[in-house]
C-alpha cells in the first residue's frame, strides 16, 4: 500500500521519482498495471486487438522516451525510478480517468451532461500532463518550462506512435 500512496503523492506533486523504490520487481509490476489499465480504458470504445496494441505501444513509448531522455542528460541510473514513477502515476490517473472516459462515451453530443463530460476529460488530461512534467522536471533536473515542452513532445510522439500502430502503418 505504501507504493500506491507514493504514486498518489507524485500525482499531487508531494513526491518525486527519487522517492520511489528502485527495484526491477516494482517497476515490472507497475508497468503491468499501467498496461492493464490502458487496455481497460481503451476497451471502452475499441476492440481487444486495438486495445492491446495501443496500450503496448504507449507502454513501450514510456520506457523508450524515459531511457533516451535520461541517457542524454547523463542520469541513466534513474531509469527504474523514473519509469516506475511514470507508470505508477499513470496507473493512478488511469483509475481516476476510467469512469470519466466511460461517462464521456455514454453521453451523446447534445445531451445535458455533454459539457460536464468534456470538462472532466480535459481536467484529467491537464492533470496528467502536469504530473508528467513534474516527473520529467525532477528526474532530469530541468526547469519547469523545459519539462512542459518535453511533456508536450512526449505526448505528441506517443499519440502519433499509438495512432500509427492502431492504423496498421507501424
Amino acid at each position: 500500500m505504501n507504493i500506491i500512496f507514493r504514486y498518489l503523492e507524485i500525482c499531487f506533486f508531494k513526491a518525486s521519482p527519487a522517492d520511489v523504490a528502485s527495484t526491477h520487481w516494482i517497476m515490472k509490476f507497475t508497468l503491468l498495471a499501467y498496461f492493464t489499465i490502458g487496455v481497460a480504458i481503451s476497451r471502452i470504445d475499441q476492440s481487444w486487438e486495438i486495445s492491446l496494441f495501443s496500450s503496448l505501444t504507449d507502454t513501450l513509448m514510456l520506457i523508450v522516451v524515459s531511457l533516451l531522455l535520461l541517457h542524454f542528460r547523463g542520469f541513466k541510473s534513474r531509469f527504474q525510478q523514473t519509469v516506475t514513477a511514470m507508470a505508477g502515476a499513470g496507473s493512478c490517473l488511469g483509475c481516476v480517468g476510467y469512469p470519466i472516459v466511460y461517462f464521456f462515451s455514454q453521453v451523446k453530443e447534445h445531451e445535458q451532461f455533454a459539457g460536464l463530460a468534456m470538462l472532466l476529460m480535459i481536467a484529467v488530461l491537464l492533470w496528467s500532463l502536469m504530473v508528467t512534467a513534474h516527473i520529467f522536471r525532477n528526474a532530469l533536473e530541468i526547469k519547469p518550462g523545459s519539462a512542459v515542452m518535453l511533456t508536450i513532445g512526449y505526448t505528441v510522439l506517443s499519440l502519433l506512435a499509438v495512432g500509427l500502430t492502431v492504423s496498421g502503418v507501424a
